[in-house]
């Protein structure tokens, strides 16, 4: 082992600049000494350039994209054709780092075993109302198998910003090759089930969920096409010989909280078919249990009424 194994914090960045300051000047406070950090400016059209150019520091590096590729392509190009670090971890733009010793503690521990691919420390989550923190495991290093299989759990719950991953390994995985919300996720777990994966138990940066949050989802269409995730995640799982049994309760344990997560959105923007047109195109992936577990709860016909009850009220005081 190289003692200190070059690290690359990618930043990818579209339309930031009033964020991506917080978010570079975070990277670059961190404590290990082999660093590099890399923004990837998605062609802004904003002044993102000039916020990254008072910076004089020799470990940062700027790339503006010719042109817009997109959230998860941007993504993939920062990680195949521009960094070159042992380790990478992705920085979104308009998150940052609060502990300075994030990537020395997790370069530690990604080498205190043989076979470690992944290290997934934990993040706040800040809103308009405040900072939620999350629970946290102690430190602790499990077979990608089991991670999987404990990740209905959301203590083992993969942070894009908090988790180091090994970048040749990633490489070989075909790494942000779906063009989803949950792209990170989909490669990071298939990742995972090449090796082991080592947690962290500290809280190393903060996550802002806003409306202009690209991880955010409106549509049903696209909840659907993200649940694809799980689809492609289960293929590389039933690869590599996890018992049949123990993967379908993991698989209902996991889904069933996002379907319900999905439908409280769609609910919430008063579209009641469109929950039926989720949990009809989103069948062959949620399978027969997760939708008839969610059909049999009076969450989702009392939400159904309610929603129906306000049109009506609606269309009389029209």
């Amino acid at each position: 082992m190289n003692p200190l194994p070059k690290v690359s914090i990618v930043i990818p960045t579209y339309g930031q600049q009033d964020c991506v300051s917080h978010a570079i000047s975070s990277a670059l406070a961190q404590s290990y000494p082999n660093l590099e950090v890399i923004v990837v400016d998605d062609a802004s059209p904003d002044q993102t350039a000039e916020k990254v150019a008072a910076y004089r520091d020799p470990r940062l590096r700027y790339i503006r994209n010719t042109q817009n590729l997109g959230r998860v392509k941007n993504y993939r190009r920062a990680l195949y054709e521009l960094a070159t670090g042992e380790w990478v971890v992705n920085l979104d733009g308009d998150d940052f780092y609060i502990d300075v010793d994030f990537i020395s503690k997790a370069v530690e521990l990604a080498y205190s075993e043989p076979g470690i691919v992944i290290v997934s420390a934990r993040r706040n989550v800040v809103t308009a109302t405040g900072t939620r923190e999350p629970l946290l495991l102690d430190t602790t290093i499990l077979s990608g198998k089991e991670a999987l299989l404990r990740y209905h759990d959301q203590r083992y719950h993969f942070s894009h910003l908090a988790t180091l991953y090994h970048r040749p390994s990633a490489l070989a995985c075909d790494f942000y090759r779906m063009d989803v919300i949950s792209s990170d996720w989909e490669s990071l777990l298939r990742l995972a089930l090449t090796g082991k994966v080592a947690y962290l138990d500290r809280v190393v940066g903060c996550w802002n969920l806003h409306g202009g949050n690209a991880s955010l989802i409106n549509c049903w269409r696209d909840m659907v096409n993200n649940l694809g995730i799980w689809e492609s995640i289960y293929q590389t799982a039933t690869a590599v010989e996890i018992p049949p049994k123990a993967l379908g309760r993991a698989r209902n344990a996991t889904l069933l909280p996002i379907a319900y997560r999905d439908l409280s959105l769609i609910f919430k923007g008063g579209a009641v078919l469109d929950a039926f047109r989720y949990l009809h195109h989103g069948f062959p992936i949620l399978k027969t249990t997760v939708v008839l577990r969610i059909l049999v709860h009076p969450y989702v016909w009392v939400k159904s009424g309610i929603n129906i009850f306000r049109r009506i009220v609606q269309r009389i005081a029209c």
